[in-house]
């Protein structure tokens, strides 16, 4: 959905502006009223959270070493270098996400429907992001593919190896993924 609205808007420095201006409200309302509060939620332990905000963090800077270079001066290089920041982050949570959509689904197919309603709805902003600040078109759809998929990923896992998430593990998936979400926001889509 969010490729096909970047086909609506013409205007590629509006499209830009837009994605990347909606990417960062969006990123930022999903760190302060999702996933701090689901941290929160899991453990009392703020320094366990804090720990684990700060590993997602440097998980995402040492990643960021390994995607091609970028410039802050280079603007359509800086895009693109977002774009795939973005997407790896984004994958890593929307396995998260897989995860609980399938686990919310086993306790009811209602709370499962609504729960992946609400995953895909918040998804579209991202796909928006991605679609217009990468350039390459095989690459692009090549991440929202892979981008998509990645909640089914999370579900394979789990019954692959036969995982059940207890409460910790789901805090500190999230709380990795928060930094992650915190590393895109401040060191990418301010800049």
């Amino acid at each position: 959905i969010g490729y096909l609205i970047t086909k609506l808007i013409k205007d590629e420095k509006k499209l830009i502006t837009f994605s990347v201006g909606f990417s960062f409200t969006i990123i930022l309302g999903l760190i302060f009223t999702d996933l701090l509060p689901e941290c929160l939620e899991f453990t009392d332990n703020k320094l366990i959270i804090l720990g684990f905000v700060i590993l997602g963090i440097l998980l995402l800077k040492v990643l960021d070493l390994f995607i091609p270079d970028h410039e802050h001066t280079k603007k359509k290089d800086h895009m693109e270098h977002i774009g795939l920041i973005s997407t790896l982050a984004l994958f890593i949570h929307n396995v998260i996400e897989g995860t609980a959509i399938y686990t919310a689904t086993l306790s009811s197919i209602s709370i499962g429907l609504f729960t992946s309603l609400g995953v895909s709805f918040h998804n579209i902003p991202l796909g928006i992001q991605i679609s217009s600040l990468v350039k390459n078109k095989k690459e692009k759809l090549t991440l929202l593919t892979i981008l998509s998929l990645s909640s089914i990923f999370g579900v394979i896992i789990l019954k692959l190896f036969k995982i059940t998430l207890s409460s910790y593990i789901s805090g500190v998936l999230i709380s990795i993924t928060l930094g992650m979400l915190i590393y895109i926001v401040f060191f990418e889509l301010l800049c």
